[in-house]
């Protein structure tokens, strides 16, 4: 049996194979557990993590272990817990009931035990290599073979074995395990005895069942409010009646007998196939992987927007100094204004034609995506020009081409406002307003937000920090309970929407305009360039300086904004974009909350484990372990199944020598070879286009864009003269066209992936 080590769980097959043992839409978790076990609160079924993740064993693994979980209780182990021989025999009984149960109930499962146990007996998982199976077990083993195997193995069975045989296979209930196997113990040591009175005893096989060195195993416990209480393979609400006695997790796990070399010991009986089997179990655990399996918080959507109206007020704050605005502003101040005011205008009208360009390409592209889906059909009219041809086709009616009507379209951008992105601000804004123009050109509803971790007035950061050993949560953004991942707290800035007036779309770009402005004069004056701007430019509000990176944070808030935005707009096909330089502040791993009995606390432990994100009943997980990014990934990849969204990504590469990061942007490759070729195919097109088009997990495309060369470009013929010469016009022409054409690629891509 090949065993896969490192190998991330399907989660979508082997949960869904547990869901449907279980009778019910539970959450299915996996992790370092020795056998399963059940939440009856939280209704979670934590099974164990198996190398093997494919074909009949793992499937017999996880059929055998929910069937412990169905109808093995928990209390009745405790009563048994101190006597070896019993918890071997009630391990053996046990697992031939619950097998037999789940078999009947699933007979789809029966032929997964069949070539399970085949795997597993190749390998001599139950010690039967070198065996007589008739003459070297006791009555427990051949039981528990004949069992395992399915009633496979030939044994002999004397009358006095099938009378047990009789008791063994009318087991109903945990109850009557226990007692079964009392009985079957005290009648095994009275036969133990009388074979020791034999001279030869010592070479008899039976000797084998000694009571040296042991080695105790949790035992099988599964759950039951009651351990009296009768299962059986009808019911249907197993689950409803498992409660251990403080409602919160419980265990099971498999009972093992002693083993030794001074002779068998009546008192201390052990089952040798089972005591094997355990044994040779744990290769078949994967003891490296975990998984940290956290839900995404509520967040407090009224604390964590910024409205645009705000946005604005805080702006006329700092531009006139003052919180009455019927004060004259500074004349130097209204200087700076004017020149801000013309700077905007000019950088608007020369994006025109760029804008009306996608325009055309998006009505161009929807157009044409209708008439591939347009159908044709007959209208019941006769044509009368098709009348002569009624004798050889009874095609002779009218037809009518039906065009489907365009999908609504809707988009989402979200902004990186984070300290990194100082140097290439103005580039990604100018990107972002032509994006906001067509928008608005094309009627789409849009919101457009930047995400803060410095608006300190509003909140106040890393509040979700335990002091002592409680959580606070007087920052309202989150409203933090138990299984929840924790996320910092952050704010996220409407800047741009399809709901506001002409007047006030402008009033508000001109102010992004001015931290454009603004934040490339600080980048640029570093280099020695001098100031562009006139009069006594204001500096940026303290709440919208550049911070770190709540890129997860904000992903989490999507995860409610997103549904009530296709809602209210009725969106069919949404654009969620991303405009960022770097990965978000939480990149690998996540706390989380936990009760701890009289109020909440962070746990840090799962930081360093694979995260998988529980939505409902469905489960996220990555494809690797461990990778830069690997929380927004998942993030993203949650937004795209759960809200049916496109996702697409711009990343800003501001220093071409770390271009070693296109490694990690490539996708799959074969080997070194091939991963060489795509990683140079890459940044040809990189060179070439000023951006690129990467791989990334969670987005449907991802363009890598040079942050030293952003800009946007329109054709400059302001040097031609009436002087010039034909052929050095067209020079001129050929080379603003090509800058043009090329600063404009990012453009036509997103047009491309959109319409």
């Amino acid at each position: 049996m090949t065993t896969q080590k490192n190998t991330l769980i399907k989660f979508d097959t082997k949960s869904q194979l547990a869901k449907l043992i279980a009778t019910e839409n539970i959450t299915i978790q996996h992790n370092q557990v020795k056998t399963a076990s059940f939440d009856t609160v939280n209704r979670i079924l934590t099974l164990p993590i198996f190398k093997v993740q494919s074909g009949d064993v793992y499937d017999m693994l996880i059929a055998h272990e929910c069937s412990h979980a169905l109808y093995t209780p928990t209390n009745g182990w405790k009563k048994i817990s101190d006597d070896n021989s019993l918890r071997q025999y009630v391990n053996v009984l046990e697992d031939t009931r619950i097998d037999r149960m789940i078999q009947k109930k699933y007979p789809g499962v029966v032929k997964n035990y069949l070539n399970g146990f085949d795997i597993l007996e190749k390998q001599n998982f139950f010690g039967l290599n070198g065996k007589d199976v008739n003459t070297d077990l006791m009555l427990i083993d051949k039981i528990n073979m004949r069992s395992k195997s399915s009633n496979r193995i030939s044994f002999y069975w004397s009358a006095e074995d099938k009378e047990w045989l009789k008791k063994v296979d009318a087991l109903k209930t945990f109850n009557q395990v226990v007692k079964l196997a009392k009985d079957m113990i005290n009648w095994q040591k009275k036969k133990i005895e009388e074979l020791k009175k034999l001279p030869d005893f010592d070479d008899h096989p039976f000797s084998a069942y000694g009571n040296g060195d042991e080695t105790d195993i949790d035992s099988d416990n599964s759950n039951d409010e009651n351990g009296d209480s009768d299962n059986n393979a009808e019911s249907n609400s197993e689950f409803e009646e498992a409660e251990d006695e403080d409602n919160s997790k419980q265990s099971n796990a498999h009972a093992q007998g002693a083993g030794g070399n001074g002779g068998v010991d009546p008192e201390n009986l052990k089952v040798i196939t089972n005591d094997t089997f355990e044994k040779n179990k744990k290769e078949l655990l994967d003891g490296e992987t975990k998984y940290n399996y956290f839900n995404l918080p509520k967040v407090n959507l009224k604390n964590v927007i910024v409205s645009n109206k705000e946005w604005i007020k805080t702006w006329k704050q700092t531009v006139w100094q003052k919180g009455d605005y019927s004060d004259h502003i500074p004349a130097r101040r209204l200087e700076y204004v004017n020149w801000l005011k013309d700077s905007f205008k000019k950088f608007k009208n020369d994006n025109k034609k760029t804008v009306m360009y996608l325009v055309k390409e998006f009505e161009m592209k929807k157009s044409a995506t209708a008439y591939k889906r347009a159908t044709t059909d007959k209208t019941g009219t006769i044509d009368p020009l098709k009348l002569k041809d009624y004798k050889f086709s009874d095609d002779i009616f009218k037809r009518l081409t039906i065009t489907p009507d365009a999908k609504n379209h809707g988009m989402i951008m979200l902004l990186d406002w984070s300290g990194s992105m100082c140097d290439s601000i103005k580039q990604t804004i100018e990107q972002l307003m032509n994006l906001v123009w067509f928008c608005d050109k094309v009627n789409i509803p849009y919101e457009v937000y930047l995400f803060t971790s410095e608006m300190a007035g509003k909140t106040n950061k890393y509040r979700y920090l335990d002091t002592g050993d409680r959580v606070k949560n007087e920052s309202k953004i989150y409203n933090f309970k138990h299984g929840d991942g924790v996320f910092e707290d952050f704010n996220l800035v409407n800047i741009a929407s399809h709901k506001l007036k002409r007047k006030q779309l402008d009033e508000s770009l001109l102010y992004l305009w001015h931290m454009a402005e603004y934040y490339n004069e600080r980048y640029t004056y570093r280099n020695g360039h001098i100031d562009t701007y006139k009069g006594d430019r204001f500096s940026v509000p303290d709440c919208f300086w550049l911070g770190t990176t709540p890129l997860n944070e904000s992903l989490v808030a999507m995860n409610q904004i997103i549904p009530m935005f296709k809602a209210k707009y009725n969106i069919e096909k949404l654009t969620f974009i991303t405009l960022t330089d770097g990965g978000s502040n939480s990149n690998y791993g996540c706390s989380k909350i936990v009760n701890n009995g009289e109020h909440l606390t962070v746990d840090h432990k799962g930081n360093s484990d694979t995260q998988v994100v529980t939505v409902g009943k469905k489960q996220y997980t990555p494809d690797t372990k461990h990778y830069r990014g690997v929380m927004t990934d998942l993030l993203l990849n949650v937004l795209k199944k759960e809200h049916g969204i496109n996702t697409i990504g711009f990343y800003i590469v501001k220093n071409l020598r770390r271009m070693w990061d296109l490694e990690s942007m490539i996708g799959k490759y074969k080997n070194w070879d091939d991963k060489q070729t795509k990683i140079l195919k890459l940044r040809k097109q990189f060179s070439k286009e000023k951006c690129a088009d990467a791989v990334k997990d969670g987005y449907n495309r991802y363009f890598l864009l040079n942050g030293k060369d952003l800009g946007v470009e329109n054709a400059d013929l302001s040097g031609v003269n009436e002087n010039m010469k034909a052929g050095k016009i067209k020079q001129l022409f050929s080379k603003s066209m090509k800058g043009r054409i090329v600063s404009r690629s990012l453009l036509n891509k997103f047009i491309q992936e959109v319409a």
